[in-house]
């Protein structure tokens, strides 16, 4: 007899199958698509471990499976090849990273290609490969065209020793995790994807696609989508402010908005200033500097309209004082050539107005005396020229400029009554997200992020500053956890709680973060845990709104409630309120509706030379331009140094033949971006180019995708759920608005499955020494189909499950027991040339043998549709087991036909789990082609019901009862059926069973 030899077998096989090319795909219209998939693994240069293995048997599984029951199955399989492990080995070793990785691709390969898994190498990529990121990049300029890739300088951690960018997750304690070195906060210009924009339907699209909950409400928790309101709190001002506004040429103090503002924020406090200029309509500079000055207290806030802005400049540089801001509103150019404008508006006095064009401005001076500057601009002034724009951006390189809609030059005659934006930029606010605007009277303090603008305006202690210093080096992480004692600080300065009118202190603490809501939250202790530990460690007061049932007067209570404490809305509902006091509020301009998200905007640029070029050239004149479409893709160039610069810049910037280029747009000299992008981006998108891998003219062709696509069975850890999987629907969803592609999910079912642990429950991992490699165990003679069938056998799929090397032990016996019971069966036929057939020669043996054959196909078939791998294994080998029972009993020349049936719908039922041993006893078996593209085998529901006998039930010699039984029933299993007959039961109430017998497929005797 033959001897099972993995050794042989195995690579016999996979030599087959990759001449053959069996497991190629095509775009056969004819078969149901499949599409079975796995992450896009980084080719590490660690050898891959069992941990790994999983994951790739069971999309094999997957794939073997659905290819048998006629699916026209795409099983494909590429590198994720960017990332931060070669560039450190480069660092360190002086070895390219491209060199590194090409080694790595090949090595990963190979140890897949020996597991025997069934990809369609024909499809093969490599996201470092330029033909692939060409597209990478042609992407990002489409996400730059729609205004959803855009660049600005953002706050990141930053590791001063090893001079590179820190994610959140490396920041532990304030310090670096690789060196444990202090980080700090570092200001770059970084490259964003918009993923804001599409929050909403990356929320209410998961409803669409067949995840796990688990999954799903990570992602729904990281949009962090919640319905709400936006309410503005006061700055308390203890001394009146003063705002002073310049009007125009032919300008009056009862036109345009300048009444309403005097009356708005006269009723907060403030004075409002606004002085009839001496002959408004033939100005002469020094007579209306002379009311100006006048009229100007240092600190206050000047406004000037129209030709009224250049006066106010004028006004600021001869008074030589502080101002606590300036606002411009349609600023008219004193430089502006006026020829052209005085015969198509000959209404304005334009004689006059040149004369503003006298006035020498000291630039210098003004950005220094001015604070904070705003600048407004409408659509529609027919006035106002786009060199206006332009001289104020170059004079005012620091200003705010804000561009509003069908203001025309902001007066009377546009319809310019009120001019309710301007207020943000006069009296300091504090914008506050809530979701229980019912609770505000009950807000008893404020509570800003360390991070918050607002504080840049605010005169704050040295323990403030010192506190925003500490907090600022710890990371987002750490200052959400929810377990560890409270921080803060008071500013010393107050807010007006607009609901009630009320003082209430203003506080920093680093338990609000800067990027969720405003930054800034209302403080209602009563009703909000966190508010409750704060207030309790500074006593700081707690004013409970609503009446609660059953609530523990000890800590907060977040549920609902009847309103108290709240003035005119005591006595209403919660949700009443909710809904009343921001309408109240909203009419008085201090609150509206408003739904918030803790997603941000995805940082797209790194600053490390291993990831794909962003496609930008910065040009002194145009700014940033994106590289035109046929100069795809920007190369990598291969450097000398990885090392990263320490100034924020990629090691790229060090690369003068890459970065000194030509302006697309106008020739001058330019540079490029030498930022690369994120691993993600370029995972963002793979599975949609192993539907058309070798396209060289466009990132793929829609019909084969639309084809393939969605991906049906997507397989991995969960690790990704709220970045590649959030990142790759963003994406797709981009794709679709542009018509590349008819979906806007990308993976119809998610896969999350179990790990393999190491035989002591540890993670396995390379630093624990713990790993236990597949190629190690194929050597020892194990074989990659033993290997297979303990990671599928082990325990469900999606749960978690330790390496046993017993378990593999037993999985290999199985294996050689199915070797053994075929190779026997072959041994017999051959030495006795048994060809008759085996009807009528044991028709009840035949009879058994089928039974057991369709019982089995149906439960493996039934098992495998809910991917039910571990009881299916286990439903064959107890398959095999039976088969040995029969055989053992009447040998295989009774029935030879059953049984070749038999077995070859073992190696069938077992091919998806170990494909080498069953494609070797299939061809013993003297079947045609391939295993894995034959017929998944179906049963015969005849064949399958269970054959049923009757059996009578005695008590005491008196027939009570007749049970219909399967005819293999135990004796145990006899008897439970009798006792559990109601009408036995009946019989035995209040007596006991001395004595019960069973007569084998006949008879339960009970003596009681």
């Amino acid at each position: 007899m033959k001897r099972y030899n993995p050794k042989v077998i195995e690579p016999k096989w996979q030599a087959v199958w990759e001449k053959s090319k069996i497991y190629q795909a095509t775009e056969d219209k004819t078969k149901p698509k499949r599409y079975v998939l796995e992450y896009f693994p980084y080719p590490s240069g660690a050898a891959m471990h069992v941990g790994h293995v999983r994951n790739y048997t069971i999309g094999d599984a997957i794939a073997r499976y659905n290819r048998m029951r006629g699916d026209n199955v795409l099983y494909p399989m590429g590198w994720d090849a960017f990332g931060l492990p070669a560039e450190n080995y480069a660092i360190k070793t002086g070895i390219s990273p491209q060199e590194a990785v090409a080694k790595n691709v090949e090595n990963f390969k190979q140890q897949l290609m020996q597991m025997g898994f069934s990809y369609d190498w024909s499809r093969e990529i490599n996201s470092t490969d330029p033909s692939y990121y060409k597209w990478t990049q042609w992407f990002f300029l489409l996400l730059h065209k729609r205004g959803l890739a855009y660049q600005e300088e953002s706050l990141q951690w930053w590791c001063p020793f090893d001079k590179t960018v820190l994610a959140n997750e490396q920041v532990e304690d304030g310090r670096c995790w690789r060196c444990g070195n202090l980080v700090e906060k570092k200001a770059l210009k970084q490259w964003f994807f918009k993923i804001t924009d599409y929050a909403d339907r990356l929320a209410d699209d998961l409803d669409n696609v067949n995840w796990s909950e688990a999954i799903k409400a990570m992602q729904r928790n990281w949009i962090g989508r919640s319905q709400g309101a936006e309410i503005d709190f006061s700055i308390y001002e203890k001394e009146k402010k003063e705002c002073l506004v310049v009007h125009g040429v032919s300008g009056h103090k009862r036109e345009n908005w300048f009444p309403w503002l005097k009356s708005t924020l006269g009723s907060k406090n403030w004075i409002v200033k606004v002085p009839n200029m001496p002959t408004p309509d033939h100005p002469k500079i020094e007579e209306w500097n002379k009311t100006l000055l006048g009229e100007f207290e240092e600190g206050a806030i000047i406004a000037g309209h129209s030709l009224g802005a250049p006066a106010a400049l004028n006004l600021l540089q001869t008074a030589n004082k502080k101002a606590d801001g300036l606002i411009l509103v349609a600023p008219v150019n004193p430089r502006q050539d006026w020829r052209h404008l005085k015969l198509k508006y000959p209404e304005v006095n334009w004689d006059a107005v040149r004369k503003f064009a006298e006035i020498k401005f000291d630039w210098e001076k003004i950005n220094r005396l001015a604070g904070r500057i705003t600048i407004y601009y409408s659509d529609n002034d027919k006035y106002i020229s786009v060199s206006s724009i332009d001289f104020y951006k170059k004079h005012f390189p620091n200003a705010t400029f804000k561009f509003l809609i069908g203001k025309g030059h902001f007066n009377e005659s546009s319809g310019m009554t009120e001019f309710p934006e301007i207020i943000d930029n006069i009296e300091p606010k504090i914008k506050v997200f809530t979701t229980r605007p019912d609770t505000i009277y009950g807000a008893t303090f404020l509570v800003l992020a360390p991070e918050h603008k607002i504080l840049n305006k605010l005169s704050i202690s040295k323990e403030v500053k010192d506190y925003i210093e500490q907090a600022e080096r710890k990371s987002e992480i750490d200052r959400m956890e929810t377990e560890r004692e409270k921080t803060g600080v008071f500013t010393g300065v107050y807010a007006v709680n607009p609901a009630n009118k009320e003082k209430i202190p203003i506080w920093v603490a680093d338990y609000v973060l800067p990027g969720y809501g405003t930054g800034a939250i209302m403080a209602v202790p009563a009703h909000d845990e966190r508010d409750w530990e704060f207030a309790k460690k500074f006593d700081l007061p707690i004013v409970q709104t609503f009446d609660q049932k059953d609530a523990d007067p000890k800590q907060a209570y977040t549920g609902e409630g009847i309103v108290k404490n709240s003035g005119k809305y005591n006595g209403m509902t919660t949700s009443e309120m909710r809904e009343n006091v921001v309408k109240d509020l909203a009419k008085r301009g201090q609150a509206k509706e408003k739904v918030n998200y803790k997603i941000r905007d995805w940082l797209i640029s790194r600053q490390r030379y291993w990831g794909a070029p962003i496609p930008i050239i910065h040009c002194p004149k145009d700014g940033a331009v994106a590289v035109p479409d046929k100069d795809l893709p920007v190369v990598l160039p291969e450097i000398k140094s990885y090392e990263p610069s320490g100034d924020g810049h990629s090691p790229l910037a060090n690369a003068p033949e890459f970065v000194n280029v030509k302006c697309p747009k106008c020739s001058a000299a330019a540079k490029r971006e030498t930022d690369t992008m994120d691993g993600f981006a370029c995972s963002s998108w793979y599975f949609l180019r192993f539907a058309d891998p070798h396209n060289d003219k466009k990132a793929f062709d829609k019909t084969k995708v639309d084809f393939w696509l969605p991906v049906d069975d997507y397989i991995g850890g969960a690790e990704h759920a709220v970045m590649h999987l959030l990142y790759a629907r963003f994406w797709t969803k981009v794709m679709y608005d542009e018509k590349l592609i008819d979906f806007d999910e990308p993976f119809t079912t998610l896969r999350n499955h179990g790990m393999i642990l190491a035989p002591d429950g540890k993670k396995m991992s390379k630093s624990w020494n713990n790993t236990i490699e597949p190629d190690n165990l194929i050597k020892q003679g194990y074989g990659a189909d033993s290997i297979r069938l303990l990671e599928l056998f082990i325990g469900p799929w999606n749960q978690s499950a330790a390496w046993s090397v017993e378990g593999l032990g037993g999985t290999y016996r199985f294996l050689q027991r199915t070797w053994t019971l075929i190779q026997e069966f072959l041994d017999e036929a051959k030495s006795k040339k048994q060809k008759a057939k085996s009807i009528g020669h044991n028709a009840e043996l035949e009879t058994q043998i089928m039974r057991t054959v369709h019982k089995t196909i149906k439960k493996v078939s039934q098992d495998m549709q809910e991917l039910g791998f571990n009881t299916s294994i286990a439903a064959l080998m107890e398959y095999v087991n039976n088969l040995y029972k029969l055989k053992s009993k009447h040998n295989f020349t009774l029935a030879s036909e059953a049984w070749k049936d038999a077995l070859i719908a073992l190696t069938q039922l077992l091919a998806p789990f170990a494909p080498h041993i069953t494609e070797e006893l299939w061809a013993e078996l003297g079947q045609s082609g391939s295993v894995h593209v034959s017929n998944w085998p179906a049963w015969n529901e005849e064949l399958v019901k269970e054959e049923l006998i009757t059996i009578a039930v005695q008590i005491n010699g008196k027939v009570r009862a007749e049970l219909l039984l399967p005819a293999d029933v135990t004796e145990e299993e006899a008897i439970k059926a009798a006792k559990n007959d109601e009408k036995v039961a009946k019989n035995l109430a209040g007596k006991k069973v001395k004595k019960a017998i069973y007569v084998p497929g006949r008879l339960v005797s009970l003596v009681i």
